[in-house]
């Protein structure tokens, strides 16, 4: 054997690289996977009736509340989720098992905050809800900012498994994002929202039949559940309950139970592609079914990734791959643990893959299919005249936007590889835009007495602050002034040559310190990222208020329809009078036409 200090391959892959290469059966498996979801659109584009808004963007309102959850999960269950969580475990411990909290508590809140309203008012675009709300300036703000936080977050989503898919095979990441791209732009511009959720959905089950059968292969591979556990708890991996109520820690039971929800609540409560699925649901109580079984998904799948990390971490706790250069990046760990347990078993490396890469298909093709209808609602629909042919020109429209964007998002890709850990970058980076949207919302929803003007201050506000502090937090960053020390790993149970050579081949471990008192970060760059999107959406509801209590008030002028049930009763009385009176009562107008 030739010695990996001189070929440059690791160690521990010289005595069998084969199990870490794909082999011709997963690649079958990943490209029949592709197969599927472009005929799905094609099935959809050319079999199905696609010549108006209402069934490009809504299906028809003829979905199932099932396919729908599954695609909302499946949108949501990125790769960045898949690859991510584990390795947050591997190297931060399991706090991110607080997860089940926030999952309940937004599906509470989305099912009796948003959907009543959302599916209320049936409208086609969600940022529409601010311009009936408020005014049209608010709608074009929040509709911008969402398109730009699509775009930061598209790129990250496609780079994470074709990073992993480039460590077990022989192309590179720059040849496989396109490829992946042109897959998911076709089936999303010809099936439309039909085509998405069927896709979502087979693509899902791949996913989840790929993480079960790794969960499982690698508890064989350490030996038994307890054994995993026991070496977890050495470790100190075991977290759950890290009360420290500091911000500037970087993940605790707070930060993940309040951070996370608002978080979540802004994906799934007001993101239009979540609230796009909703509406195209025949009733508003399959709405609310849907995202109750949304919660249960995303607390199956999230604490499957949470054991699959602990799982890797025994196997790998005292032999670190990324310590001894096995891998470049320690997002990397995962594949190569799948390799390492599975790859001797022909196909089930490329089943788990082929899930991964469906989580990504599944998250690119839900994001792109609702800016096309962003975008083609509230900066093009109002410069089309209306004429017979309009619903099949909006159509057309939105399937070029997918296109454009879709291309857009393959060039971002490439600057993805410059940052830093995917799970920190993805929250922190949509911070800047998600927080401000979500307080937008949620002060239309839950503050009757907020008016245009505050709104737009809130907004304005909370934008430019989160601006400041996101940008200034990632530039510190950038320049090694603010880390987090993960938890110890070592490599002191590899192989005896190796230990000896490590001095040689392996990085000093360095912590983060500062040079001086004085290069120390102000200490609101030292904020977790957990609590970015909390803190735009607190300035925005707190800011709008203020203002609007400057300006005046005018509660009559509130559409009771535009607020949240349970803050109705802060409206005036007697408009609902008015209303329950023509609704209960229609004979009334036939009678004052009889008087005059």
């Amino acid at each position: 054997m030739e010695n990996p200090l001189v070929t440059g391959i690791p160690f521990n892959q010289t005595e069998n690289l084969d199990r870490f290469i794909f082999g011709w059966i997963d690649y079958t498996l990943f490209m029949l996977l592709l197969l599927v979801s472009v005929l799905i659109g094609v099935y959809f584009g050319f079999f199905s009736k696609q010549d108006s808004t209402t069934e490009y963007f809504l299906g028809g309102k003829r979905m199932g509340c099932f396919p729908v959850a599954m695609s909302i999960l499946a949108s949501h269950i990125s790769g960045i989720s898949l690859l991510g969580i584990p390795t947050e475990v591997f190297y931060y411990g399991t706090q991110y098992a607080a997860c089940v909290i926030p999952s309940i508590l937004t599906s509470v809140i989305t099912a009796y905050i948003f959907v009543p309203v959302f599916y209320k008012l049936q409208l086609t675009s969600t940022f529409e809800y601010l311009e009936i709300r408020f005014t049209r300036p608010v709608r074009i703000l929040s509709s911008t900012l969402f398109t730009v936080s699509l775009f930061l977050y598209l790129p990250i989503v496609i780079y994470v498994p074709a990073l992993a898919f480039a460590q077990v095979s022989n192309l590179s990441v720059h040849a496989i994002t396109p490829l992946l791209c042109i897959v998911c732009i076709v089936y999303t511009s010809i099936g439309g929202l039909k085509a998405v959720v069927w896709s979502d959905t087979i693509q899902f089950s791949v996913t989840i039949g790929g993480l079960f059968a790794v969960l499982l292969f690698g508890i064989q591979s350490v030996g038994s559940v307890e054994k995993v556990w026991k070496i977890a708890e050495e470790g100190g991996r075991l977290v759950f309950f890290n009360m420290d109520p500091s911000l500037v820690a970087r993940n605790t039971f707070w930060g993940t139970t309040i951070g996370m929800t608002v978080i979540w609540v802004g994906h799934f409560g007001t993101h239009p592609g979540s609230v796009q699925r909703f509406l195209s649901v025949p009733k508003e109580i399959d709405a609310k079914r849907g995202v109750a079984i949304t919660a249960v998904g995303m607390i199956i799948v999230k604490l499957i990734c949470v054991f699959t990390g602990l799982i890797m971490f025994a196997k790998y706790h005292d032999c670190d791959p990324f310590l001894t250069k096995s891998i470049s990046r320690a997002d990397q760990t995962l594949p190569y643990y799948v390799m390492d347990v599975a790859g001797h078993l022909p196909g089930l490396p490329g089943l788990f893959l082929a899930g991964l890469m469906s989580a990504a298909l599944a998250t690119m093709s839900a994001n792109l299919n609702t800016v096309s209808g962003t975008i083609y609602e509230d900066f093009i629909s109002l410069r089309i005249p209306d004429s017979s042919k309009k619903e099949v020109l909006a159509a057309n429209i939105m399937k070029g936007i997918v296109v454009i964007a879709g291309v857009i998002s393959v060039g971002l890709v490439f600057l993805v590889e410059h940052l830093g850990s995917v799970f920190q970058i993805a929250i922190s980076m949509r911070g800047v835009t998600d927080g401000p949207l979500l307080g937008l919302f949620l002060l239309g929803m839950l503050v009757p007495w907020a008016n245009a003007k505050g709104a737009l201050y809130g907004g304005c506000v909370s934008l430019i602050s989160m601006l400041w502090l996101v940008g200034g937090a990632q530039w510190h960053t950038v320049h090694g002034k603010i880390k987090y020390d993960s938890l110890p790993t070592s490599t002191d149970g590899c192989s005896d040559f190796l230990h000896q050579n490590q001095t040689q081949i392996f990085p000093t471990a360095t912590t983060s310190t500062w040079s001086n008192f004085n290069d120390e970060p102000m200490i609101l760059f030292q904020i977790s990222f957990m609590y970015y999107n909390m803190i735009g959406a607190t300035i925005v509801v707190v800011i709008g208020t203020i203002v609007s209590y400057i300006v005046g008030i005018d509660l009559e002028s509130v559409d009771p329809d535009h607020i949240t049930p349970m803050m109705k009763r802060f409206l005036p009385s007697r408009r609902y009078a008015h209303v329950s009176m023509r609704q209960v009562s229609p004979s009334h107008d036939i009678a004052l036409e009889k008087i005059k």
